[in-house]
């Protein structure tokens, strides 16, 4: 890879992983939320395992780690079948499109 398809899929990998983080906020204001109202407790689980796969998929994508490429696209699938809304999943299509960038996926050593 040149210099220039570096230097572009570190900013694509950092927009991904600034909306990772920023996902994983509202998911932790959401559990937050759960504890000043009664829930039925059967998404909490699934809250908690949401918000650690988006920290865990957004450090390890920003350590470069081959391991988080895969984790990252995986979240993304969960996240637009369990989060319902036509605009979370459009934001979750487009962050798998830039992960499956040609530049993104070399990166990570994926081909």
């Amino acid at each position: 890879m040149t210099t220039d398809e570096h230097v572009l899929a570190d900013r694509l990998v950092w927009i991904v992983v600034v909306v990772f983080f920023l996902k994983a906020v509202g998911v932790l204001l959401l559990l937050a939320s759960a504890t000043f109202r009664s829930t039925s407790g059967g998404g909490l689980p699934v809250a908690v395992l949401l918000f650690v796969s988006l920290v865990a998929a957004a450090v390890g994508l920003l350590k470069g780690q081959r391991w988080a490429w895969p984790l990252a696209l995986a979240v993304l699938v969960v996240d637009a079948v369990l989060v319902p809304g036509i605009l979370r999943w459009l934001i979750d299509f487009g962050l798998a499109l830039v992960l499956v960038r040609p530049q993104v996926r070399a990166r990570f050593g994926i081909r």
